[in-house]
């Protein structure tokens, strides 16, 4: 582990899914994957509820676990 970091997250403790996490999750390409968070982002943004600051090719698993009716 690097030095100064307290603890490395695993995908349960983050509160947002990446490109690969989607992959798995829905079985898509890595450049489906990659669009539909563009998507899902924009969408979001425009509506307000998602800081535009959020970082690229993540979105919070709140929005995609009920955009995908996941959870």
């Amino acid at each position: 582990m690097a030095k100064g970091v307290l603890k490395e997250l695993t995908q349960q403790d983050r509160t947002y899914y990446n490109c690969a996490d989607v992959q798995q999750l829905l079985g898509v390409s890595k450049s489906k994957a990659y669009k539909m968070i563009a998507d899902m982002r924009k969408e979001y943004i425009s509506k307000g509820t998602l800081y535009s600051g959020y970082p690229d090719g993540k979105i919070p698993r709140k929005i995609f676990d009920q955009e995908c009716m996941i959870k």
